[in-house]
């Protein structure tokens, strides 16, 4: 049952509730689907392939977060980059196809303008349901692209549209948000340990 604070003076009592059911999240992590995921990104890489992302408001963050990390962070000197791009990235883009097309395409178009043959496109969205979202996994998935999906609550309509699926059962944005950012974290700081080590 979720702690309801009544007064600032519960603080404590709220973290610490928070504290419980983000650690039995985190507990609950489902590593046999991060392996695949990963094992995906590696793929990209080694094909020269690159990795679409998209999400909305804080997953729109975690998709820009992505970007950097996934590019900039498992880089080795030398070696081949994992190429990424946020599709939540491009304010001037976002708002010309949300204000000529519509706002369920903003990201379905950039995957018919960006993706190629092999490429990978993830989708972040904590309900699994948003509308945008879900037309870019349908569109990837016409294109023959492979499709990963970061979900939460019950997973909504992406957790059955992606070939691989992270899925964070919890019904609490905050929560939801915090592994699947943590989920970035893990899979490209993985990455970066074991391409340093292969470059050695």
């Amino acid at each position: 049952m979720v702690f309801k604070p009544n007064s600032l003076s519960d603080f404590s009592a709220f973290a610490k509730d928070y504290q419980a059911r983000f650690v039995a999240a985190v507990q609950a992590w489902d590593l046999t689907a991060l392996d695949a995921i990963t094992k995906v990104m590696v793929k990209a890489r080694q094909d020269g392939r690159q990795v679409l992302i998209a999400g909305n408001g804080g997953s729109a963050a975690i998709a820009n977060h992505t970007e950097c990390d996934a590019t900039k962070g498992t880089h080795v000197a030398g070696q081949p980059v994992l190429q990424t791009r946020s599709l939540s990235a491009n304010v001037s883009l976002l708002t010309a196809l949300g204000n000529d097309i519509g706002f369920e395409s903003v990201f379905e178009r950039q995957v018919v303008y960006y993706a190629q043959p092999g490429d990978v496109v993830l989708l972040v969205s904590s309900s699994g349901n948003s509308p945008n979202v879900v037309k870019a996994c349908e569109r990837a998935k016409e294109m023959g692209l492979t499709t990963v999906a970061f979900v939460g609550f019950e997973g909504g309509k992406l957790k059955q549209l992606a070939d691989h699926t992270l899925h964070v059962q919890v019904p609490n944005y905050g929560i939801v948000e915090d592994l699947h950012q943590a989920c970035v974290h893990l899979i490209t700081q993985f990455l970066k340990e074991v391409w340093e080590a292969q470059a050695r």
